[in-house]
């Protein structure tokens, strides 16, 4: 488990500085602005769709599954490396490179899932949740000093060495195949369909869009501001800050859906706020206050719908709603993307207003289940 802690949150260092040196390529090298970053960003998400259906059917450990998909990312960034000046080269191969991630998603669960087979590891899940979270946080935050440094071609072949890193950690002790299942199961026949809730999909198709509307909005709107990409990274490390501040609330406060959706949509509301101020000297300030208030009301928001899907829905019926709402979201996300594409100087609005919506989603997903118990 300490060899899957130290190599998972390498990787969130490494992918996390990654993302944001391209998005920040994408966003202000000459032929890039928002219609290329937009379209980056959409296509990121696409295999969203595929790949967690291909990786169930792929039989090796999650271990093993994960070096394979860091030698792949390795190979995609060092190709990355040598086509930096060219945009709409770029965010084909950010669609590429997210095929990587997506698989490496389901690969660290899996290899997870298996440490926590052969030893207790109760405390496992919060260290490298947080751990994670730090390296998605320091990663942005240390790429200008590199970039000042080695470049914008340097520091993505620096970031290449470093999955080739990860994938060397990750080979030592890999097994080969998953464990195949019983022959009582095979005899019982497919399992039946799980029917997930409408509702549960409709809020799940709310995560990424959240992600994707932020993750367009800000290079986009920083730049507009003046600030540079030292001024991404604190306003990214932010949102992060938020979301661990969320996490460590959320575990001591158990909170009603009313009161809950309420303190979602005040934080949400004062990040609306903070951002809407007019920029001057202090405007990373206020970019980063808001932020943090956006991390704080959507990450309390997720670990809120993570333990309720916990408590009253089996695995699959989750699986189904996850892989149902990750279909949805890129709907959302094309229509979010159009209309922000109308109105640019409003792009910061999406993140915020879609955080209410699924505030209010979530409030009724519970009010549902309630009432249905009485």
């Amino acid at each position: 488990m300490i060899r899957y802690t130290i190599a998972s949150t390498l990787y969130r260092f490494f992918a996390g500085t990654f993302l944001m040196v391209i998005n920040w390529q994408i966003a202000t090298a000459e032929g890039g602005g928002y219609w290329r970053l937009a379209i980056s960003t959409l296509l990121s998400y696409v295999p969203a769709l595929a790949v967690p259906l291909v990786t169930r059917r792929i039989t090796m450990s999650g271990q093993r599954l994960t070096v394979l998909s860091l030698l792949y990312v390795a190979l995609v960034s060092l190709v990355v490396s040598f086509l930096m000046e060219n945009t709409t080269v770029l965010v084909v191969a950010n669609f590429f490179m997210w095929i990587g991630f997506f698989a490496l998603e389901a690969s660290w669960e899996s290899w997870f899932n298996e440490e926590k087979r052969r030893q207790d590891v109760s405390w496992a899940s919060s260290v490298t949740m947080s751990g994670n979270q730090a390296a998605l946080m320091i990663g942005p935050l240390l790429a200008p000093a590199i970039i000042e440094v080695v470049g914008t071609r340097g520091i993505v072949r620096a970031l290449t060495a470093g999955f080739l890193l990860v994938a060397a950690l990750s080979w030592a002790g890999v097994r080969a195949a998953v464990v195949a299942g019983t022959d009582d199961e095979a005899a019982a026949g497919p399992p039946a369909k799980p029917a997930a809730p409408l509702r549960l999909i409709a809020t799940f198709a709310l995560v990424w869009p959240v992600l994707g509307a932020f993750n367009l909005m800000l290079p986009l709107q920083v730049s507009d501001r003046g600030a540079g990409l030292v001024a991404v990274g604190i306003v990214d490390a932010f949102l992060g800050i938020g979301v661990i501040v969320a996490g460590v609330v959320s575990a001591r406060a158990k909170l009603p859906s009313a009161r809950l959706s309420t303190l979602v949509t005040a934080c949400t509301l004062v990040g609306g706020v903070l951002w809407a101020l007019p920029t001057g000297g202090a405007a990373v300030v206020t970019m980063a206050l808001s932020t943090f208030a956006l991390g704080a009301g959507f990450g309390a928001l997720r670990i809120a719908l993570r333990e309720h899907t916990a408590t009253h829905y089996d695995s699959a019926v989750t699986s189904q709603a996850v892989a149902l709402g990750n279909a949805a979201a890129i709907p959302i996300l094309t229509v979010v993307f159009l209309v922000s594409g109308a109105a640019q100087p409003l792009v910061w609005v999406a993140p915020f207003l879609l955080v209410i919506v699924m505030s209010y989603s979530f409030q009724g997903i519970r009010i549902w289940k309630t009432s249905l118990k009485t």
